[in-house]
């Protein structure tokens, strides 16, 4: 069976970073470069023209930036991955729903990582469109230090206390975040996510087991690499045996 070919349009005035680009895509396959505008008002007319699913965006372009081509593409929804140079445009960037952020100059290893991001955003949305979902790919936005993430729901398997502050455990490493548990606890949606503990909150998705111990407490076994397992709090052991029909 064929690989799934994604149309890509890469949207940059530089030439090394147009050709550097296009070599990196190289070794991905499921990828094809459809497209290359220069400015702003050339990948608006493709745009206009071409349904593309992976835009590579510089934000500092001739005649419109990439924020104003976002502005002005309609109802187009391609996954976004910006490119520039420059460090202060990240906020806006993610406020706008970029999938990432590559901050030039970037190395082959930071390219395969986001390369890996928006692919899982296409086959989210490829599961998505099939259903006939139209809400975008629920994902979790926080801080950490001086940069912001966007952390999809199935990426983060479990949050942990850590006095006043607070560490994601997610796909791509831990994170740690200046939020106490239970505001991170009100964003979350309990349909994916349970507080086990007074320190800990796991995706309910990767619970594989739980077992009882000794004095009525419980261990929850979590499906992660690390083949996590927790502690469950009394007062929240009601709350894992519903996950196995167990009231």
């Amino acid at each position: 069976m064929k690989e799934s070919i994604y149309k890509v349009l890469v949207i940059e005035d530089e030439v090394p970073a147009r050709d550097l680009l296009r070599k990196f895509l190289e070794d991905w396959k499921q990828f094809e470069v459809a497209g290359i505008a220069r400015t702003g008002s050339q990948a608006l007319d493709l745009l206009h023209k071409e349904n593309f699913d992976l835009l590579f965006l510089d934000i500092n372009l001739p005649e419109k930036t990439g924020l104003q081509v976002l502005e002005e593409m309609g109802d187009k929804s391609p996954v976004i991955v910006f490119t520039t140079a420059y460090r202060e445009h990240t906020l806006k960037a993610f406020e706008v729903g970029a999938c990432d952020y590559l901050l030039k100059p970037y190395t082959k290893d930071r390219f395969a990582a986001c390369m890996e991001r928006a692919l899982r955003h296409l086959q989210l949305k490829s599961i998505s469109s099939s259903k006939g979902a139209g809400e975008p790919d629920p994902v979790f936005v926080f801080r950490d230090g001086g940069l912001i993430h966007r952390v999809l729901f199935s990426d983060l398997y479990y949050l942990t206390a850590n006095g006043k502050r607070s560490v994601l455990h997610t796909k791509d490493g831990d994170f740690e975040t200046a939020r106490l548990l239970g505001d991170l606890e009100k964003e979350l949606p309990k349909t994916d996510f349970l507080r086990i503990h007074r320190k800990h909150m796991v995706n309910r998705h990767i619970v594989s087991a739980a077992k009882s111990q000794a004095g009525g407490a419980y261990t929850v076994y979590l499906k992660d690499e690390d083949e996590t397992n927790l502690p469950v709090g009394r007062e929240f052991v009601d709350g894992v045996k519903s996950l196995f029909g167990k009231g």
